[in-house]
């Protein structure tokens, strides 16, 4: 991918992460690269083919490859530290390689609503929701093959259904964010939030 390409989907993932996709506008993404329009339908044809790139570079391919390093290398962490570090990761992660081409603009962890976007992505995503899906499936069975291991280490007790508290563990996940996002507290640390759920559900399940 050449350097002026790159920088567009940067600047268009910095206005998609924040904001409802139908409240940005091309002359906004525009205005920031400082392209001509010629030089930016040159690379892009379409608000919706930029969309869905973006969503392929950054999101989709952030999310799968922090879920094959968590599900390849998860075994150092205690049972209550490995969501909060895995979406720490995940989000750090996409922090750091779409600041590496803002220039000036920079985005924090407080500016990324990841369930706005996924919403999003439902209605002006063609076949995310069987993505999705995929993805939830996935996570579930990372979860399991922790929980397995963290039975196996004697961190958690050994009668507990390994995939009904993965699938606990996974909706828990995704409902602090779902529900950070309903009452508008994008000022909330959802990674604390979590964690201390975590630390609350660990208290019952450890050995």
């Amino acid at each position: 991918m050449n350097d002026t390409k790159e920088r567009i989907l940067s600047i268009a993932l910095y206005h998609f992460i924040q904001k409802p996709y139908i409240e940005v506008t091309m002359s906004e993404i525009l205005n920031v690269s400082g392209l001509s329009k010629g030089g930016f339908y040159h690379h892009f044809s379409s608000k919706e083919l930029l969309y869905r790139e973006v969503i392929d570079e950054y999101i989709l391919g952030t999310f799968k490859m922090e879920y094959e390093h968590f599900n390849s290398n998860p075994y150092e962490l205690p049972f209550n530290e490995f969501v909060p570090a895995y979406l720490k990761s995940t989000f750090g992660h996409l922090l750091e390689i779409t600041n590496s081409e803002l220039g000036d603009l920079k985005l924090n962890i407080k500016d990324i609503n990841p369930y706005m976007v996924m919403f999003d992505m439902l209605k002006y995503y063609k076949g995310f929701g069987s993505i999705l899906n995929e993805l939830h499936n996935n996570e579930i069975a990372m979860f399991k093959t922790f929980i397995d291991k963290a039975k196996e280490k004697g961190e958690i007790r050994k009668e507990i259904d390994s995939l009904s508290l993965a699938n606990h563990v996974h909706i828990m996940m995704h409902g602090i964010g779902v529900l950070a996002m309903f009452d508008n507290s994008l000022e909330r640390n959802i990674e604390n939030d979590i964690r201390n759920q975590f630390n609350d559900l660990y208290q019952l399940i450890k050995v």
